[in-house]
């Protein structure tokens, strides 16, 4: 994934409603520990991530954005 991508992408982790934040959370978690900052909050660096996760997190997240598009019409 290009830097432009992960930028993209980190804009749309920040979109996303908050009922949907905590699969984006078992994503980054699978086969790995995560640092956590406080109860509500986790730091992932996307620089360090490997791309399937980070193309795993993307399409979800496309997933998300679509399901909410077709609510709306």
């Amino acid at each position: 994934m290009t830097f432009p991508e992960k930028q993209h992408l980190r804009q749309l982790i920040r979109d996303l409603p908050p009922k949907n934040l905590d699969r984006v959370v078992q994503i980054f978690c699978r086969g790995k520990q995560v640092e956590r900052h406080s109860c509500s909050e986790v730091y992932v660096d996307l620089e360090n991530e490997d791309k399937a996760t980070l193309w795993r997190l993307y399409f979800y997240i496309e997933t998300v954005e679509n399901a909410k598009r077709l609510c709306e019409v």
